[in-house]
């Protein structure tokens, strides 16, 4: 049998230089918290055309997409979403927020920072919404923040935490629209010195439903200054 040591080689380093995905756990991957081809294609990342209102694939030859539609007037000039919340998106999100994996976070700020150079979209700053401090207290970590810091690692844009949560509120995710949206009223208020409140800031959460949290949050953003706000959230359920 003939001996090729540059094979043998090339097997003995990946193995040495391999990860798990994150995502199933099995295959492995270069880069630490990259995904495997399988559980990209499963994720189903947004695809073009985009909805403007929520970042989602567009179901329709309108503006907006069917749910969209049946919301308020979005406050923002644009969204970028990044996968739907069902299935593999959904477990890795909620795998991210409860499971005590908070270096997803990696993972999805390299999905995040594609997301943006595919779009062509640049900004000054990334602003998380924020928790309450009870519940970040309670948790340990904002899982925002944490995708945040990532995508800022990834993209060079600096992240400006002027935004606080004043009122601890109820989980949306149990509320309806309509208490949503009341649930939401005072919630957040501003901090610090405003001077990016003029420019291009890209608002950032971790899943979006109705879009009642991040209009409530641009809505003071916007009254503060004169700048465009977008919006970012990996999971669009």
């Amino acid at each position: 049998m003939e001996f090729k040591p540059l094979t043998l080689l090339s097997s003995a380093a990946s193995l040495l230089f391999s990860f798990p995905c994150p995502a199933c756990g099995e295959s492995q991957v270069e880069c630490s918290n990259a995904l495997c081809p399988k559980c990209r294609e499963e994720l189903k990342l947004f695809r073009p055309p985009w909805c403007p209102g929520c970042g989602a694939t567009l179901d329709n030859a309108l503006e907006l997409c069917s749910s969209c539609l049946r919301e308020d007037p979005r406050p923002w000039q644009g969204a970028v979403a990044l996968f739907p919340h069902r299935d593999l998106g959904r477990s890795l999100i909620h795998r991210f927020k409860y499971r005590d994996t908070p270096e997803i976070a990696r993972t999805l700020g390299w999905l995040g920072a594609e997301a943006l150079a595919e779009r062509g979209l640049r900004f000054d700053c990334i602003i998380p919404v924020p928790l309450h401090w009870t519940r970040k207290w309670l948790r340990g970590f904002n899982q925002t923040e944490l995708f945040c810091r990532r995508l800022s690692v990834e993209t060079g844009i600096p992240v400006w935490h002027g935004l606080r949560r004043v009122r601890r509120t109820r989980q949306q995710a149990r509320l309806t629209r309509e208490q949503r949206r009341k649930n939401l009223l005072a919630a957040f208020s501003l901090k610090g010195e405003n001077f990016y409140l003029n420019g291009n800031i890209l608002l950032v959460d971790d899943v979006m439903t109705t879009g009642a949290t991040l209009s409530a949050a641009t809505e003071v953003l916007r009254s503060a200054g004169k700048g465009n706000v977008y919006i970012m959230v990996p999971a669009r359920r």
